[in-house]
């Protein structure tokens, strides 16, 4: 670090303890924009073994917030298959795990705007380590249907393979421009020893409270074990395989977060308490650069002074 902080100039940084991010239980609403209590980030990792690869995803002019709605007007080619991964408006909260009990929903509604999709289009619930390590729970229309029709299905992406996500569930909304539906992934505790998950919907016009899809309880798919245990990111995704105009666009209601620990910035070593340990975690990775490295706090790629800095300006904070 250059320079050096006095014993005054010390202990005023490490009484900034302000952040308040490690939340279990949140819900913001969407009034007039993203409740600024919470860590929203536009920011994904692309992984890419020649550079280091953060993505701020934020193309402002197809978002709004309209109604107490987040609205997301999709984006040509918007994609997260493979290799082809074109991320778009993908909001998302940073977590550094779950507890017993937790539980991740919204409310969506995918509009066509008159435009029949030649491409599977879908819009969701995204459980995200980076861009090549995901799962979703998604509302999405079958381009191949005529007349086109709606359901919910699952993905993951494991090192760019992308395959099923174990659970599905529909038909519904036949001919129809647009679809609402409630989309929830939850713990499902122990099931004979093993854990489990559900993943449930909620169809408007058509189910009065959240009705579990098949199969349910099922296995806890290998990423979502891996964000409940060590953390990652959880937030919404859009897909849109065409480019014709009108896009889709998709109007998020509300997120729901239960049992859902919000990581704090600072917290490198992700215990929820920013102390000695996360600075000791920065000094031993000073100078050191890529994606992915926790001691690099504010995302730019290297481990420097204002990575010790926000540590610092977030000590005792969780604890």
């Amino acid at each position: 670090m250059k320079g050096y902080l006095n014993r005054w100039g010390l202990v005023m940084l490490l009484c900034l303890s302000v952040n308040a991010y490690a939340q279990v239980n949140v819900r913001d609403e969407f009034s007039a924009g993203l409740d600024p209590g919470l860590p929203w980030s536009w920011t994904v990792i692309a992984p890419n073994p020649d550079a280091c690869d953060y993505w701020n995803s934020e193309d402002p002019s197809r978002y709004r917030f309209q109604d107490d709605l987040l609205v997301i007007d999709f984006h040509p080619w918007n994609s997260t298959y493979d290799q082809w991964n074109y991320a778009n408006n993908f909001l998302n909260l940073p977590v550094r795990g779950f507890g017993d009990g937790w539980a991740i929903e919204t409310t969506v509604t995918l509009n066509l705007n008159g435009n029949i999709p030649g491409a599977y289009t879908q819009v969701g619930l995204m459980l995200m380590k980076d861009m090549d390590n995901y799962y979703t729970v998604m509302l999405l229309v079958d381009p191949n249907a005529s007349p086109i029709r709606f359901w919910v299905s699952t993905a993951q992406e494991i090192n760019r393979s992308y395959g099923y996500g174990g659970a599905s569930a529909g038909y519904w909304d036949d001919g129809q421009n647009s679809s609402t539906c409630g989309l929830r992934i939850e713990d499902a505790g122990l099931v004979d020893g093993v854990r489990k998950v559900n993943i449930k919907i909620k169809r408007q016009g058509i189910d009065d409270d959240w009705v579990a899809i098949w199969p349910s309880p099922m296995d806890v798919p290998q990423i979502v074990s891996d964000i409940v245990q060590n953390g990652g990111y959880v937030g919404f995704f859009n897909v849109a395989g065409f480019t014709a105009e009108p896009m889709p666009s998709a109007d998020f209601d509300y997120i729901q977060l239960e049992q859902v620990f919000l990581k704090t910035a600072g917290d490198v070593n992700n215990d929820g308490c920013v102390d000695d340990a996360d600075l000791l975690q920065v000094l031993f990775d000073f100078g050191n650069g890529g994606d992915g490295l926790s001691s690099d706090v504010n995302q730019d790629c290297v481990v420097d002074d204002a990575d010790l800095l926000q540590v610092l300006f977030s000590f005792g904070s969780g604890c």
